[in-house]
């Protein structure tokens, strides 16, 4: 393909050993960060991200990735996070509109053996918490990052060093040591791809340019969000898709969400949360930069002693619910203990 600038021995297109014998003969190993001989067809790939509907995005399923949305290209297929670790894996039906990016993870391209691709796409000044990709589905594969679009504030940090990844190249680094993210000022669009030991992987990996990253304490303190002053949790909720949201005459852009488990704290002390009810407002705030549900908003954004009034929509109707927030004091063994005490009451 004239589009990708690089030399794969032809016998890389050809079915060799299998993957037991390369992952066993296998010397590579996972770098932050990593840059890959690989030159990207930027106007292609802008073409087809501007291509996509906007309501085939979803929010992510990552409580650490607050301030994305998503769409999953080759993965499972239930609509939830296995889509991302499952062994039943098939391409999904957006890819026929993407040709470019279809080639991209194709076997015979620059990468090879692609498990699982997709695209986030990060708000302006949004973060992704630290965390690891621990799932053993991810412990093998090299996840690869390709900016679509981006600007000079994004950074992705690994163990508190960042580096910007700029459009037209490919990455990547170790995700199984705490990462995270900060953006600008403007949308950071990555497609992003796990990709198994495989020879066309391992001639990027031989030519690939390390490049350590500086340390960045304060974006890396930026990225945390951590409010410690109230940790209490009433319930567990899951962000709405934009068709939802847009059904129900609410913002698409916002973090309207379904409670779906009501914990036994919000039991004890009568918050008015109930499992279903879609919280879509926190004080009046509909939107945020880095809050992927309503509660996260409530989370990040207010402290111990606040009453927040949510815009909760129950059995069809709009209606306001204070809850007060309380300071954790109770330690996590004595926490789980009461839990286990209210679930056998209730």
């Amino acid at each position: 393909m004239n589009e990708m600038s690089m030399n794969v021995p032809a016998s890389a297109g050809i079915p060799g050993p299998s993957t037991k014998s390369i992952l066993a003969a296998w010397p590579y190993v996972k770098r932050s960060f990593l840059k890959l001989p690989v030159t990207i067809n930027v106007p292609a790939l802008l073409e087809e991200y501007r291509s996509i509907p906007t309501d085939a995005w979803s929010s992510t399923h990552w409580g650490a990735h607050f301030s994305s949305n998503m769409l999953l290209l080759r993965g499972g297929q239930k609509g939830t996070a296995d889509d991302f670790t499952t062994a039943q894996v098939s391409d999904h039906a957006c890819l026929e509109q993407m040709p470019y990016i279809r080639s991209l993870i194709a076997p015979e391209g620059p990468f090879g053996d692609v498990t699982y691709a997709f695209i986030f796409r990060m708000r302006p000044l949004g973060v992704a918490r630290p965390h690891t990709d621990d799932d053993p589905a991810w412990k093998t594969p090299f996840r690869v990052h390709v900016p679509i679009t981006t600007n000079d504030g994004a950074l992705l940090l690994s163990d508190k060093r960042a580096v910007h990844f700029s459009v037209g190249e490919a990455w990547t680094f170790d995700n199984q040591a705490p990462h995270a993210v900060v953006n600008g000022e403007e949308v950071r669009t990555h497609l992003i791809m796990d990709v198994q030991p495989n020879p066309r992987m391992a001639v990027l990996l031989d030519r690939a340019e390390y490049i350590p990253g500086a340390p960045n304490e304060e974006a890396w303190q930026r990225a945390s969000l951590d409010n410690p002053s109230h940790s209490f949790s009433y319930a567990h909720a899951e962000p709405l898709s934009v068709v939802e949201k847009r059904q129900l005459g609410l913002k698409a852009e916002g973090f309207a969400s379904r409670v779906e488990v009501r914990h036994p704290f919000a039991r004890l002390v009568r918050a008015p949360i109930y499992v279903g009810d879609i919280i879509y407002s926190v004080n009046g705030v509909e939107v945020c930069e880095v809050a992927r549900t309503a509660l996260d908003y409530v989370h990040l954004r207010h402290q111990a002693g606040e009453v927040v009034r949510l815009g909760v929509l129950r059995d069809g109707q709009r209606q306001i619910e204070s809850v007060r927030l309380y300071r954790n004091i109770v330690p996590d063994r004595v926490r789980s203990g009461l839990r286990q005490l209210l679930d056998m009451l209730s």
